[in-house]
């Protein structure tokens, strides 16, 4: 049996280890117009990789000191920012490429220079990015649970309002286990219930409004 070889030892910890996900219950379309039962799967990590601690990974790794990598990062995203300034796409290797992405706030066809605004920066991942992290193990929060009844979930509702003001769509279908999807259709039906309303300037939140 032959040993896996790591690069770094940043590397080896990424292997054997189990990351967590949140599971929901949504409805997968299967072929053209057939529907089957599937999980939806989000990472559920409370923890997040900031500069700081990638510098001590690198620093770890490599024989460059924890500063050397905070001025080579500050370095890099300043360089980063320029090149999208000037309209050139970034392409960080084995990861993937960035670029901007612009609108015509007039929406006039075919807009000038003047009209024209930035609306983002898009993200590409890396084509092998995903085969890079094939070796990844996962352990399933929540595939066992099933979506709350209409009784339990007016009755889980009950109990959320008791503590918050409004609700988002997001929030309501991690309660109830439902795909967002799902949790919107729910929603409408107690708007049109009467016993919730759409917080005003907003199209993702409600608030509890009666019986």
């Amino acid at each position: 049996m032959k040993t896996k070889k790591y690069k770094t030892a940043a590397h080896k910890r990424m292997y054997g280890i189990e990351v967590a996900c949140k599971a929901t219950s949504r409805k997968l379309m299967c072929g053209a117009s057939t529907e089957a039962e599937g999980m939806a799967l989000t990472v559920s990590h409370p923890l997040k990789v900031d500069v700081a601690s990638l510098a001590k990974d690198i620093c770890d790794a490599t024989t460059a000191t924890e500063t050397d990598v905070k001025l080579v990062w500050d370095a890099m995203s300043e360089r980063i920012v320029e090149a999208l300034a000037h309209g050139y796409r970034v392409d960080l290797a084995g990861l993937g490429t960035l670029n901007m992405e612009l609108s015509s706030h007039k929406g006039t066809t075919p807009p000038t220079g003047k009209e024209v605004r930035i609306s983002g920066i898009r993200f590409r991942p890396d084509k092998n990015l995903a085969s890079r992290l094939a070796d990844v193990k996962f352990s399933v929060e929540g595939a066992e649970r099933k979506p709350l009844t209409e009784a339990e979930l007016e009755e889980a509702l009950r109990e959320y309002f008791a503590t918050h003001e409004d609700i988002h769509v997001r929030e309501l279908a991690r309660i109830g286990h439902f795909a967002v999807s799902t949790a919107y259709r729910k929603l409408k039906a107690y708007v049109e219930q009467g016993k919730l309303a759409l917080v005003p300037k907003s199209s993702h939140y409600y608030r509890w409004v009666g019986e």
